[in-house]
């Protein structure tokens, strides 16, 4: 049996073989180029073909030089020696400054992004190569991140006291054994080492027992065992473990344990840890639910939480918790009614915002028989007075016809004046909203094209008061819309993302830095296709100790290059 075996496997090894050398002799010419249009059907290619060489040089600034080497050319020149063919970088036309049959050279256009070049010749597409364009943005080279973080980053928290340092939260998972302590948290270091706890104890969120859960199939949920996720991670304030901050981590998630102890700590949606993002728990004696034997067993210090996942939550100036979302029970297990092996939940109906103590207990004169959102809540910010505004696809709240956006100040209630600021409101859902505390300012983004009159293509920036800041003027945006926005602490610019194609009139694939009249200087949007969706820019200092930012959400392509959800770029903001 052996034998057969053997004799099986080493065939295919040398038909692999075999194959290998096929596949070498087929793709090492020497005279290697680049195919037409790969969908043009069959379409005579005309004999012009891009030659596999980078240009001369690869990286180049606006109204530079750059030559690329390419084959059939000459014949497609008229009787005045001029090219019957385009040619362009990143789909702006660039002026063919000199052609032969073997190269051409181009001046790069001024107003451009990184991207591939390609010839148009009589309706046909000619690819070639990636021209870097350079300015005030590149990519941090000397920021590696060690271990790919396989699905979206919602959020982050600096390090306490060491600068550079972030905890992340998500709904990544690990995609082999060795990565299953990287399990929606981790924390990632200055250089990009990637660990899953601040010094060095691991911990994971798993979905667990849970409400709604069968206890003998864990992960029978909604969604399986990848419907959990952690999305905001806070510290509070004066709560804390000796010198240190305790933090709040919330999302949709039933169980919190260290990967390797066997007993986890059930848990609502929500959580408080230590610094070193370890569990906070007490141990009670329960009854064990076959023969009444007393069972040392984990419940959560911070007894609270609500029975659907919350869209964010957030810690007040005094340490109070606020939950906010399409909510409609607030649950806390009821430790006289538990069992070791199976815990009893009480459950109190709320609407869409509650408040809690730094123990999770409910604040049940908070909101007293208020009705809600009528509608679907998207997002939410709290701001520095501990008002909180809400945005989505909104009706009513309260009671009140409100269009898609509401504020509600630090006791629940409805701000009036914010009411009467924001006007006729969106005129469609509003799906991200970002708050910069410094700037009392706000930027949303969603499906709408107007905010309270004024034309805006589903990007607005707002006041404090819920004005519209009219010196923030979006340009005509084309291919598509953003999915974020968001205004840097320490230099005047807006960082979004989306998926547009252009903007103001210029191929911008994705990603935009702008000025906060929403220029898009072309020094600042260098970089080339970027696939995905930001959800959260960190001002900090690059591995040359340059100012940078680090990008975090989900998205996989940045540059034109594979990421993985994060990436620093260095930015000259002068």
């Amino acid at each position: 049996m052996k034998a057969y075996q053997y004799e099986i496997e080493s065939r295919l090894i040398k038909m692999l073989m075999c194959l290998c050398v096929v596949l070498s002799f087929a793709g090492c010419n020497s005279d290697e180029e680049i195919e037409g249009d790969p969908y043009a059907g069959g379409k005579e290619p005309y004999g012009i073909r891009f030659l596999v060489d980078a240009p001369s040089p690869d990286r180049a600034y606006p109204g530079e030089l750059v030559t690329y080497k390419a084959k059939g050319l000459s014949k497609w020149f008229n009787q005045q020696g001029k090219p019957d063919f385009s040619f362009f970088i990143s789909n702006e036309k660039a002026e063919i400054v000199l052609a032969t049959d073997t190269t051409i050279t181009v001046k790069v256009p001024e107003s451009l992004s990184s991207g591939i070049a390609h010839i148009l010749l009589n309706g046909q597409i000619f690819y070639g190569p990636k021209l870097t364009v350079l300015g005030n943005v590149s990519v941090d080279k000397g920021y590696v991140v060690q271990k790919r973080i396989p699905g979206a980053i919602y959020s982050c928290l600096e390090h306490w006291s060491q600068k550079e340092h972030y905890h992340l939260v998500g709904n990544f998972m690990p995609l082999t054994s060795s990565d299953a302590r990287i399990r929606c948290i981790a924390w990632i270091d200055n250089k990009g080492s990637v660990a899953g706890g601040w010094n060095g104890t691991y911990y994971k969120i798993d979905s667990g027992q849970g409400i709604g859960h069968d206890l003998k199939n864990p992960n029978s949920g909604e969604g399986g065992s990848y419907s959990y996720y952690a999305k905001s991670i806070s510290y509070f304030n004066n709560d804390k473990s000796g010198n240190n901050p305790n933090v709040l981590i919330s999302g949709k998630f039933t169980q919190y344990y260290p990967v390797q102890r066997e007993q986890p700590t059930s848990v609502n949606n929500m959580m408080k840890v230590d610094h070193g993002i370890g569990m906070m728990f007490d141990n009670k004696q329960l009854p064990s639910i076959k023969n009444g034997r007393l069972i040392s067993t984990r419940i959560t210090r911070f007894n609270g939480g609500t029975k659907e996942a919350p869209v964010a939550t957030f810690v007040t100036s005094d340490d109070k918790v606020i939950a906010v979302g399409n909510i409609t029970q607030y649950c806390k297990i009821d430790i006289d009614r538990s069992y070791a092996e199976e815990l009893a939940y009480e459950f109190t109906p709320v609407k869409t915002v509650l408040r809690m103590n730094n123990l999770g207990a409910l604040d049940e004169d908070y909101r007293k028989n208020k009705e809600g959102v009528n509608g679907v809540v998207q997002d939410a910010y709290m701001d520095e007075e501990d008002g909180v505004v809400i945005v989505g696809s909104i009706n009513s709240f309260d009671g009140i016809n409100v269009n898609n956006i509401v504020r509600i100040d630090k006791n629940g209630n409805i701000d009036q004046q914010f009411l009467q600021n924001i006007g006729t409101g969106a005129n469609g859902t509003i799906t991200k909203i970002r708050y910069n505390k410094k700037r009392k300012k706000a930027m949303l983004v969603g499906m709408f094209t107007e905010f309270n009159g004024v034309p805006c293509s589903g990007v607005v920036m707002l006041n404090h008061d819920g004005t519209v800041d009219p010196t923030f003027k979006l340009r005509k945006m084309e291919g598509g819309t953003a999915n974020f926005a968001t205004i840097l602490n320490d230099h005047d610019f807006v960082v979004m993302s989306g998926t547009f194609t252009k903007y103001d009139g210029i191929t911008r694939q994705g990603f935009l830095i702008l000025t906060m009249e929403g220029e898009a200087m072309q020094k600042f949007n260098v970089p080339g296709l970027f696939l995905g969706e930001l959800n959260q820019v960190i001002e900090t200092k690059t591995s040359t100790n340059d100012n940078g930012l680090l990008l975090m959400g989900d998205f996989y392509r940045f540059n034109g290059e594979q990421v993985d959800n994060i990436v620093k770029i260095e930015v000259d903001f002068d």
